[in-house]
């Protein structure tokens, strides 16, 4: 029980939060316990046979500080009001045709990690006109029912009133309209990029204002096979080609390594307890053609190694430009359907095309090995 308020009437001194007190259990008598182990009785001990109860000043109630509801941004984390319309640290547009689309995640993951939680469906009216640019505090003014948002998306799909006063397409996203990187819409952007657009667009922007450099991990473990993934054809026959020839380069070496180590091990295993001077021979003449075969082979590990990181840091930028150039295309053409059917031709990752080129990395690299 909170006794704050109140006095010892041992000591007359109010109680403090983190006193030690003892409480009679005839009348209920707070006390400190010091003032109760001075007379080693309860203050109010001659009245107890007259039934009598202390009454004391009930405490106030602690003042509850809820904290308010925060949604973290998708693009740079950042915590949002609950409800906002774009991210007020990078401007992401977190309305999509009306709806929040960050508040509805949001509850969808709130039901998926605690499905016996009462938490309703986002039931949120589309409205229009919300979530454009920066404007904070738009008010809600326009609703529009399920029917309005199917001819606005019929609207957008057939091109119709999704043509801006500067001729170029804005093909629907997460961001704010006005929203560029080097010229082109990053709505248009993301929806070319596809899988894992928002961690490229946050990319993009980095290097746009030049801050550090790019790389590209996924390129770096798995080149040339990103590159085709990502549909940079160019560059991944570039690096195709070059891991082929420093395999091929490197063949001889590495069948002559392998041949000295077949030899130790056929040695090693047929061999008894004890070695004879031939085996000793033997094994001492194959550890020095061992030692002269190692260096050939860690140059080339040395260069495909050196392949690699290039790959990994030239990666990103190629990307980017490659992006840029197809985005724009695509937002420059005549409507919407033209447009997305180019990005889907494009854009976008194939892990088809990816696996294609591996196997015809491992046929040509089957065949040359055959040959020589």
């Amino acid at each position: 029980m909170n006794y704050q308020g109140n006095k010892c009437p041992g000591c007359n001194n109010p109680f403090g939060e983190y006193d030690d007190i003892v409480v009679c259990p005839e009348c209920g008598t707070p006390q400190h316990r010091e003032c109760y182990e001075k007379e080693n009785k309860c203050v109010n001990s001659a009245n107890h046979s007259d039934d009598y109860r202390w009454q004391g000043v009930e405490a106030p109630a602690p003042v509850s500080q809820e904290r308010e509801e925060t949604i973290p941004c998708p693009n740079c984390g950042f915590e949002n009001k609950k409800g906002s319309e774009v991210c007020r640290n990078c401007g992401m547009k977190f309305t999509l045709f009306g709806m929040n689309v960050v508040d509805a995640i949001d509850a969808e993951n709130k039901r998926n990690t605690n499905p016996n939680a009462d938490i309703p469906d986002y039931t949120a009216p589309f409205t229009l006109g919300q979530g454009e640019g920066f404007d904070y505090d738009k008010p809600q003014s326009e609703q529009a029912t399920p029917d309005q948002v199917g001819s606005m998306l019929s609207d957008i799909l057939s091109g119709e009133n999704n043509q801006p006063a500067d001729g170029r397409l804005n093909l629907g996203g997460p961001f704010p309209d006005a929203d560029e990187i080097h010229g082109v819409k990053t709505n248009n952007i993301g929806n070319f990029v596809g899988p894992n657009g928002l961690s490229y667009i946050s990319k993009f922007r980095k290097m746009e204002s030049g801050k550090g450099f790019s790389f590209n991990f996924a390129s770096f473990f798995f080149a040339p096979y990103w590159f085709f993934y990502r549909k940079l054809y160019k560059p991944g026959i570039i690096f195709m080609t070059s891991f082929l020839a420093l395999a091929i380069l490197a063949l001889p070496s590495y069948t002559t390594v392998l041949e000295i180590y077949d030899k130790i091990v056929s040695i090693l295993s047929s061999a008894s307890s004890i070695y004879t001077n031939e085996q000793i021979d033997q094994l001492s003449a194959l550890k020095e053609q061992l030692q002269e075969a190692m260096p050939p082979m860690l140059i080339f590990a040395l260069i495909l190694l050196v392949i690699r990181l290039i790959c990994g840091f030239i990666a990103n930028p190629l990307y980017k430009k490659h992006v840029i150039r197809h985005a724009g295309i695509a937002e420059r053409m005549n409507n919407a359907p033209a447009a997305m059917a180019y990005i889907v031709k494009n854009g976008g990752a194939s892990i088809i095309i990816a696996l294609a080129a591996f196997f015809a990395n491992e046929i040509i690299s089957v065949l040359v090995s055959y040959l020589l």
